[in-house]
């Protein structure tokens, strides 16, 4: 039975990733009840589905929902008298299997969004601090002499291509340099003025769909960010002949592993909720293309969805129909200036001497603080302390800035100093001199965000 539905799937061209997770659910049945399809029944799988609903790992609605909908086509296979196990089953064993979920045991799609609540948008401030976090990393590793320097400057750029595009994690890492695209009506952007995107999301077995991302106005920070990626920073990993947009150590593409970990590691590093993922940032997007004022019909383009509604979930509800803006449209609203060469930036800095006073009373090691800081109500992992002793916090709360000030018996400004700095950063030629500088960023935001 099972060799035959997953034959008709791969008629379908159904993925091999699609197929086998359905085939283990429908094992899984099989071992929960210890029965065969043939003697299967609607309160067995009631049952079943109890039972995933308890214990530590509790189902959500939306797994339950995808569950039932490979159960029922599962059955709806064995029962079809077309491929005759019906039949083989009634002369076998004088029973034939039956269709076992209905409309009395399924689930009611009552609403549009069925996933985590923690599945939310970035705010501004959260995006803002996520780029900072990934580029004070580069920054750090560099300042300690240490490898690594430019694999973090790589990830601080993939994360934000995947922001400024809207791009899905098989997105992003399926870019080619060939994908880049000039868009004639912003001239200024040059070859960043859009994104050929060959690896979208497929669906009921189809190809890979594909589709071009627009550079809009608002994200227009990403066109130096790329610009000296791929001039600057990109040919020091010695990539030759690959297309990769972005490359491994080992002249390699870039796996969307390796995508999922460059966020994960910035994001601990901001101090943000551990909840957030790398999808999230797509759904950022979505949302602040709306907040922005554009249209739904160019928003659900740029991400690539069929359906309005899956872009109105993603935007929290908050879409408008109106035609979709026109290239001249982005060309009008788009920054009349050069991007490139020499430009100085003016940037605050600061200096942590956590570590300096830490060595001033005997405190060599970053674990002596757990202890000292849960004393005093702060509850950090080995992790979480390690990060605030070797790196700069981009977020500190009061009451662990208030403990370490106890421990330590200085005063804040002992343990932080700020300085006013003004780096210059300008296009290095590639493979010569030492490597470009991180090209910090400050995104855009909407009038009273």
């Amino acid at each position: 039975m099972l060799e035959g539905w997953a034959a008709q799937q791969r008629t379908r061209f159904l993925k091999d990733g699609t197929i086998g997770p359905r085939l283990g659910l429908v094992r899984r049945l099989a071992e929960f009840s210890n029965q065969y399809p043939w003697q299967w029944t609607p309160a067995e799988v009631d049952a079943f589905f109890d039972s995933l609903r308890g214990g530590e790992r509790p189902i959500v609605v939306s797994t339950a929902r995808g569950y039932q909908t490979v159960l029922r086509l599962f059955m709806a296979y064995v029962t079809d008298a077309r491929y005759g196990w019906p039949q083989v089953c009634l002369d076998r064993f004088g029973e034939a299997p039956t269709q076992v979920l209905h409309e009395d045991n399924s689930i009611v799609h009552a609403s549009t969004f069925e996933g985590r609540a923690h599945r939310r948008p970035l705010t501004y401030d959260e995006v803002q601090a996520l780029f900072d976090a990934a580029d004070g990393l580069a920054e750090d590793i560099r300042a300690r002499g240490r490898k690594g320097a430019l694999a973090a400057q790589r990830d601080a750029v993939l994360l934000k291509t995947i922001y400024a595009f809207g791009l899905r994690r098989a997105e992003s890492t399926g870019l080619d340099l060939a994908d880049l695209r000039h868009n004639p009506k912003v001239p200024a952007f040059g070859r960043y003025g859009g994104l050929f995107v060959r690896h979208g999301k497929s669906s009921n077995g189809g190809p890979p769909k594909r589709r071009t991302v627009l550079t809009v106005p608002e994200m227009d920070w990403v066109v130096p960010v790329l610009e000296q990626w791929v001039s600057g920073v990109r040919p020091r990993f010695g990539p030759g002949a690959h297309p990769a947009l972005f490359v491994t150590e080992r002249r390699g593409r870039l796996t969307e592993r390796a995508a999922n970990d460059a966020f994960c590691t910035a994001r601990d590093a901001a101090w943000l909720p551990g909840e957030l993922d790398l999808h999230c940032l797509r759904h950022s997007y979505v949302t602040h293309l709306v907040e922005f004022d554009y249209p739904e019909r160019f928003v659900s383009d740029q991400v690539g969805h069929a359906y309005a509604s899956t872009t109105a979930i993603y935007a929290r509800g908050r879409v408008r129909r109106l035609p979709q803006p026109t290239a001249d449209a982005i060309a009008r609203a788009a920054p009349r200036r050069p991007l490139g060469g020499r430009a100085v930036i003016k940037k605050m800095g600061v200096r942590w001497n956590l570590r300096q006073l830490m060595a001033t009373r005997d405190m060599f090691n970053t674990s002596d603080l757990v202890p000292l800081l849960a004393e005093r109500g702060v509850d950090l992992s080995r992790e979480q302390v390690y990060r605030l002793v070797t790196q700069p916090p981009q977020r500190l709360s009061m009451d662990t800035l208030a403990a370490l000030c106890d421990i330590l018996g200085c005063t804040p400004n002992d343990l932080i100093a700020i300085e006013v700095t003004n780096a210059t950063v300008e296009k290095p030629a590639a493979g010569a001199g030492a490597p470009p500088p991180v090209q910090r960023t400050q995104i855009r935001r909407p009038r009273g965000a």
